[in-house]
């Protein structure tokens, strides 16, 4: 096997371990998330009346949306990395090949394996955070020397985009939660 096919199955390897752990955290996170708003939004149906509870339809929609579809995309956005692993790896061995411009600050992204057997288990020691920063660096890399690669950009874009993503989902979710808590006092007390 050549040093090149060696780079590329690591490469490969490495952004699948990512995406895998990233797509299992986004399903457990759209599936909360569904859950906390719909719940949220029915008992704020329930609780509220006259003109509030036109106004909290409208905005539990809108903001319940906004969640449930930021969730959704990073969600989809993750599985799209594992469904398109063939044509990432076609990418990543022509941009091997290459050797120009950012090549060499690609091939340093994913340099973590630190045992030498050219997979991707060196993950499993926290050292998917270290790469993911990485990724978030090299994100700006990315979008000016690699216009030929579009799998790659997404799998970028996927990647460092899922924080953000999760983050607003998240914060929407808890808002919803903390007003669930009082839509149950309200229908205990009526």
């Amino acid at each position: 096997m050549s040093d090149i096919d060696v780079l590329v199955r690591r490469t490969i390897a490495t952004v699948n371990v990512i995406a895998r752990r990233a797509t299992r955290f986004a399903t457990r996170l759209l599936i909360g998330v569904t859950i906390v708003c719909v719940g949220g939004f029915l008992l704020g149906v329930a609780a509220l009346s006259d003109g509030i509870e036109q106004v909290w339809i409208v905005s539990s929609v809108v903001f319940g949306s906004m969640a449930i579809g930021g969730a959704f995309l990073a969600r989809w956005r993750l599985g799209s990395v594992k469904r398109h692993v063939p044509e990432l790896a076609d990418e990543v061995r022509a941009l091997i090949k290459d050797g120009k411009g950012p090549s060499p600050t690609f091939i340093e992204t994913f340099a973590v394996d630190a045992d030498g057997d050219g997979d991707a288990d060196d993950l499993a020691d926290g050292s998917a955070i270290v790469l993911s920063r990485q990724m978030y660096g090299f994100r700006n890399v990315a979008g000016t020397g690699y216009q030929r690669s579009a799998r790659m950009n997404a799998a970028v874009r996927a990647i460092t985009g899922f924080p953000l993503l999760a983050v607003s989902a998240v914060a929407i979710s808890a808002v919803f939660a903390f007003l669930s808590f009082f839509f149950l006092i309200a229908l205990a007390l009526s």
